[in-house]
């Protein structure tokens, strides 16, 4: 009881630290602060939010088990992207113009996702598959991933990476990055139909492509002494468990994004008040948009789940491209925003090497193609602190 209640201290704390945000004139005294204030405000709110990400995941990780894979992570990819369209939105709505905004949040998204926690997952899932053995490794005893799933998420994701930030920079009617409102709206039908129609073959018909091979073998087959050997959960106590964690996770997320909106403010006058680049802004606020997500996936790459991992990172990545693009343009058509979609020429090389990376050539990972993503990981971030 002690250690259910410890958890969710930071919870607790966070929404404490939302009402005093919310009711007090202490982020309007901080905001008019030198940089070393904002800065150690800024801190102590990130470690706030992490520690209360962690709680996220501790219970996206909960509810995993109870409905299973792969809809347990679709769960937790959800509710994130609730976090990205409400912060992006917010700022579109009652911010200064910014027409790159939902480009950078996007691209932010993708090559923090793909690169820096899949790097990291990658690499520990394959020390764990290791662990114990003395033997030069065999293609064998990689780390396994389940390379028909893996290959349509990233064929989706290159596909909507592709038409939503490379080709609006060749296109020919509109004089921006951008389509003309015809193909937005072609764009925004297909992202959404796409979308509908994957979630709906994951959840479905091709369920056992998103498992890894030992769900594959044990789905659907358990054996009487199996059966036998530990008793059921009650179907009462297994829904109660299942909207406890449910509730407490969306509670935690709620006030994350409140949070996040405030921290928002702090970043950039933050960034501003040091002379740093803007792009770094987006950099920070992508951090703690997949901070639950980043932390689930380590949490299941430490137990050895990689394909749990997997299906986490891809599906906030694809999540971001399918609903993000859809939401920013209907935004911008209504309040008159322009909307700038097409990457610079140097993020466009940076994402095609991303997207040749993680495309998996087998079924098997190693440390070193961790490595290879999060070398590409460190310098987009030097890029963002130079530029």
């Amino acid at each position: 009881m002690r250690t259910a209640v410890f958890r969710e201290t930071p919870l607790l704390i966070g929404i404490v630290a939302l009402i005093g945000l919310e009711t007090t004139t202490v982020l309007d005294w901080l905001l008019l602060q030198p940089a070393l204030p904002v800065l150690t405000g800024l801190g102590l709110l990130s470690v706030l939010v992490l520690l209360m990400a962690r709680g996220v995941a501790h219970h996206a990780d909960q509810l995993a088990e109870r409905l299973g894979e792969p809809l347990g992570t679709l769960v937790l990819t959800g509710s994130v992207i609730v976090i990205e369209l409400a912060l992006i939105a917010s700022t579109m709505l009652t911010g200064d113009s910014n027409p790159t905004l939902a480009r950078d949040s996007m691209f932010s998204v993708l090559m923090i996702v793909l690169t820096g926690v899949k790097g990291v997952t990658v690499i520990v899932a394959a020390r764990v598959q290791r662990q114990g053995r003395t033997q030069p490794m065999q293609p064998e005893d990689l780390a396994a991933v389940n390379q028909s799933g893996s290959s349509a998420y990233i064929n989706l994701i290159t596909t909507m990476s592709v038409l939503a930030l490379v080709l609006p920079n060749f296109s020919q009617d509109s004089l921006e990055a951008n389509y003309s409102l015809p193909i937005n709206w072609l764009l925004t039908f297909v992202s959404i139909s796409l979308y509908a129609i994957f979630l709906r073959g994951q959840v479905g018909r091709y369920r056992n492509l998103f498992l890894d091979t030992a769900q594959q073998q044990t789905s659907g087959s358990l054996s009487l002494a199996d059966s036998t050997a530990e008793a059921p959960t009650p179907p009462d106590e297994a829904e109660g468990s299942i909207l406890k964690n449910g509730a407490l996770m969306a509670a935690g997320l709620l006030v994350l994004v409140l949070i996040a909106e405030s921290m928002g403010t702090l970043i950039e006058t933050g960034i501003n008040d040091l002379g740093l680049p803007s792009s770094l802004g987006g950099l920070l606020v992508g951090l703690l948009v997949v901070a639950p997500e980043a932390l689930n996936a380590f949490q299941a790459a430490g137990k050895g789940e990689l394909q749990r991992s997997l299906n986490t990172l891809y599906g906030s990545s694809l999540s971001t491209l399918c609903l993000t693009v859809p939401a920013v343009l209907a935004i911008g058509e209504f309040t008159n925003t322009d909307v700038i979609l097409g990457l610079d020429p140097l993020e466009s090389v940076l994402l095609v090497l991303t997207l040749i990376l993680v495309r998996p050539i087998s079924g098997r990972v190693s440390e070193l193609d961790g490595l290879m993503l999060l070398t590409v990981g460190v310098v987009w971030v030097a890029l963002q602190v130079v530029s």
